[in-house]
């Protein structure tokens, strides 16, 4: 995983009116996938000790809890595909909607209002 001090301007952030939030999550293997910065992620459990354990958010996924919206990957990169890794993600702020990552066909209209009512507000930032 690069550090921090490598990550390259990228649109994430779209505000600082509301704090920004983040948290330790982990990426199941069970996902199967390499995450970019940006990815909208859903809570599909937790480990022994709390930590969320967290996929990428699909309207279409089973079980439902994949569904919903809870946080935003802060990473720059996150490879899932053999083992599940630990990650920070974003669970307050305020993003650019056209920098948000989704599973499936989903498109931000699928998931803005559950974003928002996670404290995940988004924005239409001019580039």
């Amino acid at each position: 995983m690069p550090d921090y001090n490598s990550v390259p301007h990228d649109n994430l952030i779209a505000g600082m009116v509301e704090p920004i939030v983040t948290q330790s999550i982990v990426i199941s293997a069970a996902a199967g996938a390499l995450f970019s910065r940006g990815t909208v992620l859903a809570r599909t459990g937790f480990t022994a000790d709390g930590t969320w354990i967290c996929t990428i958010v699909n309207s279409a996924a089973t079980p439902a809890a994949e569904k919903v919206p809870v946080a935003i990957l802060a990473d720059v990169e996150v490879d899932a595909r053999t083992a599940e890794q630990r990650a920070t993600a974003y669970t307050q702020g305020e993003f650019n909607r056209k920098a948000l990552i989704f599973g499936g066909t989903d498109t931000i209209s699928t998931h803005e209002a559950a974003l928002n009512n996670a404290k995940i507000y988004t924005k239409r930032v001019v580039e």
